[in-house]
């Protein structure tokens, strides 16, 4: 690529050498004299020879112009930021996440210098998508900042709910729910009419996953509702599939067990049908939820186990540890408690070489609860400590007020009322929060 630069760099110098020459009436044995034959003049308009700095210094001089106007690129610059662009893309449709990364950086680089709209605008809001995709989320984050600073919504309005919604996931996946909230609102008020977008199902169907983590069941099923019938209306089969699941997920967290499982079940069948194993691997999953909260302990054993087999397969690690805390939480129900705590020791290794704050203090709570089961109640009193540290410096209210209210409660039965009072007050503001917010 460099080489097809330097190559194609000659000729455009060559050329701003004979267009100059032409303009002024200077013939080529003139522009020659004491340096070159008119042959090698010749070669150098053609960009076959090279031109060292020190002879395009007498050329700008003979020529009454800068050495900067005979370097000038021209439309040029446009085919090399476009080669650029293009074989990003190629890296990034054979799934070579590196080596298209490393390409965008360039091409990010290039067009800052050059103050090229176009090019940073694709640069950084695909360095966004592509960072995202690998779990870097912080980074993916700070390049869809950049994105939106560069991309106007009215011609980019695609583009432009796209990045809002990457950079809300980013802000759910480390744990900061709020944030993730209020973009997707400031997203919402962007689209006037729904059907002008491609992404207003997708901004739907993120503002119902927001709304899933508030457990705010009702909210969810409504944007998912919207989101469904955006993804008819452009024949969207897996995210026709997606979406069904999460309703499913919804309706079982409010107890309405049977349309939950036709919905999740509807969604299997579906995604079954398409190569998005990951989709389909959660759905598994939470059809072992449904399983799991009618009793029916060892379906939903089979159907996490399930879910663990396509994530691997698919290599969806961000989530494969919610899957092995479900099977813990099976575990721990059927007083298998050795193996609950080798799968959410399993977690916690994971947590820490992901770097990730939200799984690290949700597998510290799981651990918790089981060392509350085998009586260690200093353990329990430890992690669960720590877990609302790390949900309050990530104002994960969901987890926060949860945590909070079981140790303030447990303060309680032990006779320790002063030590409940904080944690019984810290829950109450979270729980005022989640439904003032949601």
């Amino acid at each position: 690529m460099n080489q097809a630069w330097k190559k194609q760099q000659f000729i455009q110098i060559g050329q701003n050498i004979r267009d100059r020459r032409k303009a002024i009436g200077l013939t080529q044995s003139h522009l020659a004299e004491g340096l070159f034959s008119v042959q090698a003049i010749s070669l150098i308009e053609r960009g076959k020879l090279k031109v060292t700095p020190e002879t395009l210094e007498v050329f700008a001089e003979r020529l009454n112009c800068s050495v900067q106007d005979l370097l000038q690129m021209k439309d040029l610059l446009e085919e090399w930021l476009e080669e650029l662009l293009q074989t990003a893309l190629r890296f990034q449709e054979a799934n070579q996440s590196a080596e298209a990364m490393a390409v965008l950086h360039t091409l990010y680089t290039e067009a800052l210098s050059k103050n090229n709209m176009r090019y940073l605008q694709e640069s950084s809001y695909l360095l966004c998508l592509l960072y995202h995709s690998i779990a870097k989320y912080n980074t993916s984050t700070d390049w869809g900042q950049q994105a939106l600073r560069v991309l106007d919504p009215e011609p980019h309005l695609d583009r432009v709910l796209n990045t809002y919604i990457t950079l809300s996931r980013n802000y759910y996946m480390v744990g900061k729910m709020w944030e993730a909230f209020d973009l997707l609102r400031e997203a919402e008020h962007l689209v006037e009419d729904p059907a002008a977008t491609a992404e207003a199902g997708n901004l739907y169907f993120s503002m119902a996953i927001i709304k899933q983590m508030l457990q705010n069941w009702e909210g969810c099923i409504w944007y998912s509702e919207q989101a469904l019938t955006q993804y008819e209306l452009r024949d969207d089969i897996i995210r026709m599939g997606r979406t069904l699941m999460m309703m499913g997920t919804a309706y079982k967290n409010q107890g309405r067990v049977n349309i939950a499982r036709l919905h999740i079940e509807r969604s299997i069948r579906i995604l079954s049908q398409t190569n998005d194993a990951r989709s389909l691997a959660r759905c598994y999953h939470n059809l072992g939820e449904v399983e799991l909260k009618i009793g029916a302990d060892e379906k939903a054993r089979k159907h996490f186990l399930r879910s663990l087999k396509l994530k691997r397969q698919s290599g969806d690690t961000a989530s494969i540890q919610n899957t092995l805390h479900a099977l813990a939480k099976v575990e721990m129900k059927n007083g298998n408690l050795e193996e609950a705590r080798s799968i959410l020791q399993d977690c916690l290794t994971r947590a820490e070489q992901m770097n990730n704050p939200l799984q690290l203090a949700i597998t510290k709570r799981h651990f918790g609860d089981l060392s509350l089961m085998q009586n260690q109640e200093e353990e329990f009193v430890l992690f669960y400590k720590q877990a609302i540290e790390a949900f309050e410096k990530l104002e994960f209210s969901t987890e926060l007020a949860e945590a909070a209210e079981k140790l303030g409660e447990y303060y309680i039965e032990k006779g320790r009322e002063r030590l409940a009072i904080p944690y019984v007050r810290l829950a109450n503001k979270h729980y005022r929060k989640l439904l003032k917010k949601s």
